[in-house]
């Protein structure tokens, strides 16, 4: 069954952890700083422009449109109420089979205090709740940190595919990741 998420699912958990408030679900404004942060990183990071940022507000819009509690996730990390950090999992609309992880970012001056860590965490144990025997993702050459976090996380690159869709030709990775 598909809930679009409003106002009835704000905020379904609400927990601390080493400073930084994590929240699961929909609040108001989400989809606009979760794409703010998107589009002001990878500017920075490689040059794109409105396209970009466009196709992430559409793809999250659509991701909330169809959210299937239980299977799909929007969690967010906030330091003194402010969002600085987000990862989804799409477990009900997917390309492959298994679960895929969306949308991690975490704001730049936030970097280096373990919020990419706990989200993606977090994340994982979602998965393994929801019974996903699989978790994949995609991400791009050139993002160090990034790759670090989901190579240490247990993820594996399993393919290589070049891609210009976002305004800037960039080589895309396909992680996987097999759960127990």
């Amino acid at each position: 069954m598909t809930t679009t998420l409003g106002t009835e699912h704000m905020g379904t958990e609400y927990t601390e952890y080493m400073g930084t408030a994590y929240v699961e679900g929909y609040r108001p404004g989400i989809l606009g700083r979760i794409t703010e942060l998107h589009g002001i990183y990878y500017a920075k990071a490689w040059g794109s422009g409105a396209e970009f940022e466009g196709l992430m507000a559409q793809e999250m819009r659509e991701f909330l449109a169809h959210y299937q509690v239980g299977r799909d996730l929007l969690l967010t990390a906030h330091v003194d109420g402010r969002l600085v950090g987000s990862i989804a999992v799409v477990g009900s609309k997917t390309d492959q089979p298994g679960a895929r992880l969306r949308w991690v970012i975490v704001e730049e001056t936030f970097h280096g205090r373990g919020i990419g860590k706990e989200l993606l965490r977090r994340a994982m144990e979602f998965c393994r709740a929801a019974g996903f025997s699989r978790v994949y993702l995609w991400t791009v050459e050139g993002l160090p940190q990034s790759l670090g976090l989901y190579l240490n996380a247990g993820f594996r690159i399993i393919e290589r595919i070049p891609d210009d869709r976002y305004s800037v030709p960039r080589m895309n990775l396909l992680l996987d990741r097999e759960l127990p």
